[in-house]
């Protein structure tokens, strides 16, 4: 008995020193494509397990972090406890493309015009158990998670077209004109506690309250080094928090069949806004200051888990997640009525997981979702992952790919009075995102 209240003990002591880490640390979020900057990722990290099976959640346990899916899910796991971390490694391509046309304007190809690597670290943690006792129908969950990530780099350079080599009196073929920087930082980061109850045998209820915090920074500079008056260098960052809840219930239509439904509440969050501008052509920076908000839509999700009578155990789940983005309200965009025209988002999630004799599981998962910017755009994502074991728990791995195409206004314009038309543009570019995440994470029931 002592063996195991100390093992309880060092596993509880552990969970509570993560916990205070990553909310005090800070770790970089993972990468955002650019269409999702604006007010977050729509594929954010969970974990190795959730990510490999297309992030589902909604009718099947996922230990702590059925919070954030379907808090009445916190009862259909072990009657003791569950502890998850994980950690991922988020890498975004971006490639932005301009129709190239020849001398009698036909389309010739599509050129780049520019290309973007950067990567970024993500994390996860969560903890469920029974306080009150393992005989109670209660069980409670703790998780902490970047809900939003911003993180977002783009940077170019904008050289003269000039057919004439250095030292010919003319301008300088391939000079840099201007070097433009956008980069954003930060991530809206939710701490949830939630609480799960069967009511009888067939049917459980859950709630969780989420705590958002998070900062969001965006830097737009241009140096030019033709005219230094155009130069500038403008940055604004938003420190905000928030509090929403969850409400859930799941229901056992069989022993093989289980259905799981939830809603989670606008999330209202205010701050207050910090902006510094710097003008090249007066040499002078301004500050200016002012509070806030971003409400954030209703979410409603739907699930359906399916686990068929093999040996050994394998399990399918289907879900679909409705985020209704019209409703969002930005105190940046004045008005309750849509004025960006946001789009309602329809996001399609299967999982498939297959456990071999060794106990060695396999899993798949498939997401397919809209984008809240642009009606036209929308996101597919393939998944893969499988486990083993290490001490008194399960290390999992997984791996994730999603590529999205858009059309996109340029980030800064290109100007129209250099070299006479030689900047002369669409305005908008054709972006090609691809996304490769690595994740790793480490789950122990207590």
């Amino acid at each position: 008995m002592s063996k195991r209240i100390s093992i309880n003990a060092m596993t509880g002591a552990l969970g509570a020193l993560v916990l205070l880490g990553l909310m005090v640390s800070a770790v970089p979020s993972g990468a955002v494509p650019q269409i999702m900057t604006e007010y977050g990722d729509q594929m954010a990290w969970r974990g190795a397990d959730i990510n490999a099976m297309g992030g589902t959640g909604v009718a099947l346990y996922r230990g702590g972090l059925s919070n954030v899916y379907n808090p009445a899910m916190l009862t259909s796991g072990p009657d003791n406890g569950r502890f998850d971390i994980s950690l991922s490694l988020d890498q975004e391509h971006e490639d932005r493309f301009q129709p190239l046309f020849d001398a009698f304007n036909s389309w010739v190809a599509d050129a780049a015009i520019a290309s973007n690597r950067e990567h970024y670290w993500q994390t996860g943690f969560a903890i469920a158990g029974a306080p009150l006792g393992e005989t109670t129908p209660i069980r409670v969950g703790l998780s902490l998670v970047d809900r939003y990530p911003f993180q977002y780099s783009f940077a170019e350079e904008l050289r003269n077209p000039s057919p004439y080599p250095a030292g010919s009196g003319e301008p300088a073929r391939d000079q840099i004109i201007e070097l433009r920087e956008r980069e954003v930082t930060g991530t809206l980061r939710t701490l949830s506690l939630g609480v799960g109850a069967d009511v009888d045998d067939e049917i459980s209820i859950g709630m969780a309250v989420h705590y958002a915090f998070g900062v969001r920074k965006e830097t737009n500079s241009v140096r030019d080094y033709v005219t230094d008056g155009n130069s500038y260098n403008d940055m604004t960052e938003f420190d905000m928090d928030g509090v929403n809840f969850s409400l859930g219930v799941r229901g056992k239509i069989s022993e093989r069949v289980e259905l799981g439904l939830s809603w989670e509440s606008q999330l209202y969050t205010t701050g207050d806004y910090s902006n510094t501008h710097f003008d090249g052509a007066t040499d002078m920076s301004v500050d200016t200051d002012w509070g806030g908000y971003i409400r954030y839509p209703n979410i409603y999700r739907a699930g359906l888990t399916f686990m068929p009578q093999t040996d050994p155990k394998t399990i399918f789940t289907i879900e679909a997640e409705l985020m209704a983005w019209s409703e969002l309200a930005d105190s940046s965009n004045p008005g309750y009525d849509n004025p960006m025209n946001l789009q309602d988002t329809f996001d399609v999630r299967i999982g498939l997981e297959h456990r071999f004799y060794n106990n060695m599981p396999l899993r798949f998962g498939f997401r397919r979702f809209d984008s809240y910017m642009d009606r036209e755009t929308g996101t597919s994502v393939f998944s893969a992952g499988s486990a083993f074991a290490v001490g008194r728990g399960e290390v999992a791995v997984s791996v994730e790919l999603g590529k999205v195409t858009s059309i996109l206004p340029h980030q800064f314009p290109y100007p129209d009075d250099y070299f006479g038309d030689s900047y002369e543009t669409d305005p908008e570019a054709r972006v090609e995102d691809t996304r490769f995440r690595i994740g790793v994470g480490y789950t122990q029931n207590f």
